[in-house]
């Protein structure tokens, strides 16, 4: 319950703030999976917050709404743009890696479907998408 609140205490507090952070534009051609959530192809807009390295991430339209945070990472030729790694195994993406402006990432946490294949010995392909 305590962490149920606290995530949505954090979405309330990033989706009333238009200046938290960088924001990221971006387009996904296929449905894909955050963690342990199904989201759809589209349109969507990526908040880097200060606060806790926490990522917002929503649809074009506001509909859709979640925030991740994941293990903090670097990239050692400090990336000038910033671009989302997916996962694909066959017809199935999974959002694996987010990494902002300067080299800053961020790595997800797989959800239970990716882990279950990963057990089972499925070996992904990458597909990276552009930040813009």
């Amino acid at each position: 319950m305590k962490k149920h609140l606290l995530r949505l205490s954090m979405i309330a507090a990033l989706a009333a703030s238009d200046s938290f952070g960088e924001t990221y534009y971006f387009n996904v051609p296929f449905n894909f999976v955050v963690e342990n959530r199904a989201v759809t192809a589209g349109q969507y807009v990526l908040d880097s917050s200060a606060v806790s390295g926490a990522l917002l991430l929503r649809s074009d339209d506001r509909k859709s709404i979640l925030t991740v945070a994941g293990a903090s990472l670097t990239s050692e030729n400090g990336g000038q743009t910033g671009r989302l790694v997916f996962h694909r195994y066959g017809n199935r993406y999974f959002l694996e890696q987010v990494w902002t402006r300067g080299g800053a990432g961020h790595l997800l946490r797989q959800s239970a479907e990716e882990r279950e294949l990963v057990a089972q010995g499925e070996s992904p392909a990458s597909k990276n998408i552009a930040l813009r």
